[in-house]
């Protein structure tokens, strides 16, 4: 299933690209004038629009050549190279031979694999570090909930403590109210009696 929405995936962005391209392609056939050897072609470059003179280069089979002027049947060409000169203009169109256009899609379809290669290694290492991720968060759960437990221990402890500690000091303070009250009884009864002991 993964693999069919990856194949899904990666056909859509092929034919968005193609799309694009086919698009860049028309936009810069107007934007620019420029022309390509058509056929399978080794066509010469002379230095004026005459067949009987000899070139003084050779242009090739889909070479892009920029159109500097046009004169009776010749081009005056420049090369991407630099080389200047005239072609006749039957050997040339404005449109890429395909094997150019081909190739051009196989360099961005083989881009396009290259990337989805990438991005699926980083999805793997994504996950990898999401399962990580999410078994500390699972053992941080269970320190917390450890710890709460502990805690509510220790309180509960303080608690008897404390409770054991409060009965201690009433027992303390009952016995001392006791002897408190027997002193005073027995002083009392020493001041009626007149200084006589009990």
């Amino acid at each position: 299933m993964k693999l069919q929405n990856n194949t899904k995936n990666m056909m859509k962005h092929f034919f968005s690209l193609l799309f694009f391209t086919l698009a860049v392609a028309s936009y810069s056939a107007h934007a620019a004038n420029f022309v390509y050897i058509s056929d399978n072609l080794r066509v010469g470059v002379r230095t004026e629009p005459v067949s009987t003179l000899p070139p003084i280069g050779v242009v090739f089979t889909g070479m892009r050549l920029e159109v500097q002027e046009t004169s009776d049947g010749y081009i005056k060409i420049t090369t991407e190279q630099g080389l200047t000169g005239w072609i006749k203009d039957i050997y040339v169109t404005e449109k890429a031979p395909a094997i150019i256009e081909l190739n051009a899609f196989r360099a961005k379809y083989e881009k396009l694999q290259k990337d989805l290669l990438q991005g699926n290694e980083a999805i793997s290492t994504l996950e990898k570090t999401n399962l990580t991720l999410t078994k500390q968060i699972e053992e941080l759960k269970a320190d917390k909930r450890d710890w709460s437990k502990e805690r509510a221990d220790i309180l509960a402890s303080q608690h008897k403590e404390s409770s054991w500690f409060w009965i201690i000091e009433l027992i303390i303070l009952v016995l001392a109210s006791f002897a408190a009250g027997a002193f005073w009884y027995r002083t009392q009864a020493m001041k009626r009696l007149g200084g006589l002991r009990v």
